[in-house]
């Protein structure tokens, strides 16, 4: 596959130090030389991961991801190879030259092809954000709707509003932009008819255009402007939102992020919220550190994505069932993201747009200072659900609270709300106490089961004894080392196909192909890797601190170890061919298993 040049490659690699950029989305702590905290890829309770800044790897030992810097952002962006390396070009301020290059799994052709319909789908929605702002003026609907909202013209601006007229004028000004038809259809501005005709799919709405981190439009929602009877009358939704495609997925991207992003350097907190007017009025008071979830419940995606720009995230969605279920499931996904998650209490007004436009943004900002932690959440929620004065419904809540509490890391927060729980109900704090203990004990019993390393091939021709895989991945390690005479020696014992297990053997083969070909001292040892398994286990293999101090007694060792065990196979070979042979052939094995006890007798 063709790639950026090795050295462009290497040099956004330097510039970006893995510690620094895991840091941002994950709460390292150093132990040793090594840092280690929450996996952001699986979820977990005892940290796992694991980023060693002279290596410039992170290997995680829950669930095996790993790799070098570039790997972790595709990982945790969901990018393709060339846009992470995009992406941390762009974090360290590099120009990258124009080229072509390969993505993993396809081909330079299909890439190009690729690239090609994105481009195209950016250029396409940029032209219809830009069709749709030219249209407000021109409908009196779209202007009585930006008063009744009480949207500025500055707001109208910044976040790109516009209108969607009736007719099909935007299939009509992109057809004479030259844009092919298949490009439209991809991005679901434009429809097909079964005359194959084609029309505008957004009609009579007002525009509001979702942007990217990186200020591309990816992607549209449409709010009808008809009257709630108009609506019921000829069943028309009130929201219609572009398609999931290949620039835009709803679940992977935040409403607003892009302005939050440029108006505060670092946030220390963000609030998420359900509706795009629930971002827009709040920013145009000033509060600027607010974003919408593209649907009712916060993503994994969408976690890993705040916890990049923000310390803190308070979740305020609507106080309906779906609304509270949402909370549930966003505070859910943050913390299991190491996140910490407040919520937002409101009264007075039903959502943070009419909020502001009643209080103001002092109030509102007091608002989101007084947010309550999840536990008080949870403990609210819970609450409302049981009647205190009932014997039997105290103690399911106390029990239900009790395994609340027991996933509470922080001691003193756990104390306070034993406390409270205890003078609140009258309850003994010891007896609380006791029952969060045996149910934190339980969940760490059953923690420590799960947290087992999962092993990287669960097909029983991969799988090779512990002292044989120990040793392969020992003559690995040595050749890391990039010590040409280990290799030289070496590769007079050992060949890939004396290797048993299949992701060991391809890795060797690999560092074999970089040492022939004179390039293991100038590149980046991970860079041979092309498949999950073969991260994973590289990373794990690297991240082994001070097993050699001497490499070369080391590979002493491991060549006669290899070497007998080679022999030993071999002799079990010629005693079962001994066993059903005739005559002549068992003098002959009986000669050659001679001579390999022999030679065993004097390696002893």
């Amino acid at each position: 596959m063709a790639f950026y040049s090795e050295e462009v490659i290497e040099e956004v690699k330097a510039a970006n130090d893995i510690v620094d950029v895991v840091s941002s989305y994950v709460n390292l702590r150093r132990r040793g030389s090594t840092y280690f905290g929450p996996c952001p890829f699986h979820r977990e309770k005892t940290p796992s991961f694991a980023v060693t800044p002279d290596k410039q790897i992170y290997h995680c030992f829950g669930c095996g991801e790993g790799g070098n810097v570039i790997r972790f952002i595709m990982r945790a962006e969901n990018l393709g190879f060339q846009e992470a390396l995009e992406f941390l070009a762009e974090r360290a301020k590099i120009e990258l030259p124009s080229t072509d290059f390969a993505d993993a799994g396809m081909t330079q052709d299909e890439l190009r092809l690729r690239d090609y319909h994105k481009k195209q789908m950016y250029e396409i929605n940029r032209e219809a954000g830009r069709f749709f702002y030219s249209n407000i003026e021109k409908s009196e609907k779209a202007k009585e709707y930006i008063k009744k909202r009480q949207l500025d013209k500055s707001t109208v601006i910044r976040f790109g509003l516009g209108f969607a007229p009736s007719d099909n004028g935007l299939t009509k000004l992109l057809l004479e932009k030259g844009f092919k038809e298949e490009d439209m259809l991809a991005t679901g501005l434009i429809g097909k008819t079964d005359r194959g005709m084609l029309y505008d799919k957004f009609k009579e709405r007002f525009m509001f255009p979702i942007f990217d981190v990186m200020d591309r439009v990816i992607g549209f929602g449409g709010r009808t402007l008809e009257s709630q009877e108009e609506m019921k009358r000829q069943h028309i939704p009130k929201y219609v939102n572009s398609p999931e495609n290949l620039i835009y997925s709803k679940g992977k991207h935040l409403y607003g992020l892009n302005v939050a992003k440029k108006a505060n350097a670092k946030m220390k907190r963000i609030v998420v919220v359900e509706g795009y007017m629930d971002v827009l009025s709040p920013n145009q008071v000033g509060f600027t550190n607010i974003v919408a979830s593209l649907g009712t419940a916060l993503t994994e995606s969408q976690g890993r994505l705040l916890r990049k720009y923000a310390e803190e995230i308070i979740l305020s969605y609507d106080s309906d069932a779906a609304g509270q279920k949402a909370i549930e499931r966003g505070i859910e996904v943050l913390q299991s993201l190491g996140v910490s998650a407040k919520v937002l209490q409101m009264e007075g007004a039903k959502d943070p747009d009419e909020y502001v436009l009643k209080y103001g943004l002092e109030r509102f900002e007091k608002l989101v200072d007084n947010s309550i932690s999840a536990i008080e959440f949870k403990v609210k929620t819970l609450q409302s659900q049981y009647n205190m004065n009932d014997t039997t419904d105290k103690i399911n809540f106390l029990n239900k609270m009790a395994a609340i509490l027991a996933k509470v890391d922080n001691n003193m927060e756990r104390d306070i709300y034993v406390d409270k729980l205890s003078s609140e109900l009258g309850v003994g704090k010891e007896a609380i106490l006791a029952e969060i203990d045996k149910i934190a004990y339980k969940d760490k019993a059953k923690l420590m089961n799960w947290q087992k390393p999962i092993p990287i091939s669960t097909d029983k021709k991969e799988e090779t004894s512990a002292k044989s895989s120990d040793i392969e991945e020992m003559i690995i390690f040595l050749l890391c080392e990039k010590k040409r005479d280990v290799f030289e020696k070496m590769k007079t014992v050992i060949l890939p196909e004396d290797i048993q297990n299949e992701t060991n053997r391809n890795l060797l083969t690999k560092l074999y192909d970089e040492y022939e070909n004179g390039d293991i001292n100038t590149i980046d040892v991970t860079n041979i890797c092309k498949t999950d398994e073969e991260f994973s286990r590289l990373t794990a293999i690297l991240m082994k601190e001070n097993v050699v101090s001497d490499s070369y007694k080391v590979l002493d060792e491991v060549l006669k170890t290899f070497s007998n065990d080679k022999i030993q196979k071999k002799r079990k070979e010629l005693l079962e061919k001994i066993k059903t042979a005739s005559d002549a052939e068992r003098d002959m094995y009986t000669k050659e298993l001679a001579d390999l006890n022999s030679h065993l007798v004097k390696r002893d």
